[in-house]
């Protein structure tokens, strides 16, 4: 392991790599930035208690999507769990894909390290000439897919800080080197 910037633990080096489509069920929402902390956990409860209460197992890791993101202000935030096949919409849970593409990924350990997780592959990405498929609007920075998903187990492991997290933004440039 590497220490990257700001104390956040880097277990697997940043990279491109292609990523075929991904299924998913949550709830997406506009939040105040300084809710994100308790609102991953509630929805994540409210989603798995949703598929409980359908009889529709949680087959897949938990995830958060940032669909754009207005730093200190507000997030239209999607959170839920990887799916093997396509789910439905019903009410508030949200059916939807992380789509098929190139993404630029790193993964990182610890607790409340989101920010300094992101600020390494961000750093990376500029640093290597690798453009994010992003944009600003004026809900702020909005991406075509930017997500987080739990790595460890964390039904399993109670550690926090021994969580381990992947962070993936599409990349624009299909042409570069991917790695299998």
């Amino acid at each position: 392991m590497t220490k990257a910037p700001d104390n956040s633990v880097v277990v697997e080096s940043p990279k491109v790599e292609h990523k075929g489509t991904q299924f998913t069920i949550g709830i997406r929402r506009r939040i105040p930035s300084k809710t994100i902390a308790s609102a991953i956990p509630k929805f994540l409860k409210q989603t798995e208690k949703y598929l409980s209460m359908k009889g529709i197992p949680v087959s897949g890791a938990p995830f958060f999507r940032f669909h754009s993101i207005n730093m200190g202000i507000e997030y239209d935030l999607e959170v839920g769990f990887l799916c093997k096949s396509v789910m439905e919409s019903d009410g508030e849970f949200v059916a939807n894909t992380l789509p098929d593409g190139n993404y630029a990924t790193l993964k990182y350990a610890g607790k409340n390290r989101g920010y300094q997780g992101n600020k390494a592959l961000i750093e990376w990405a500029r640093s290597n000439q690798h453009e994010m498929d992003r944009w600003d609007t004026d809900f702020g920075d909005t991406f075509a897919c930017r997500y987080e998903v739990y790595v460890t187990d964390i039904e399993t492991e109670p550690d926090h800080k021994k969580w381990v997290k992947a962070v993936s933004y599409t990349h624009l440039r299909a042409h570069e080197t991917v790695l299998d």
